[in-house]
């Protein structure tokens, strides 16, 4: 394990990464606490690059419009979710 303020960090950001990328922990100290330095999985980039889809942001719009209608579906619990889920 290393743990680097954020002086170190920002000195030699590939370095880290590269560390992290690995497998090592590398923990990142300031006054505002501590950080774990995680590489991202293959998942949340898919997930990332959805949101930054023109489908999400279309669907998101039609959403508001739908909501702004009074047309939005009360979802009460999970089994409500669950449901609404299905039905797509």
């Amino acid at each position: 394990m290393t743990v680097i303020t954020g002086r170190q960090f920002r000195a030699n950001q590939s370095k880290y990464i590269r560390m992290a990328h690995r497998g090592e922990r590398v923990i990142l100290s300031s006054r505002a606490g501590y950080a774990e330095l995680t590489p991202i999985s293959e998942e949340d980039k898919k997930f990332d690059e959805y949101v930054s889809s023109k489908e999400f942001h279309d669907y998101a719009a039609k959403v508001k419009k739908e909501y702004e209608a009074g047309e939005g579906v009360t979802l009460r619990c999970a089994e409500d979710i669950e449901n609404w889920f299905n039905s797509l």
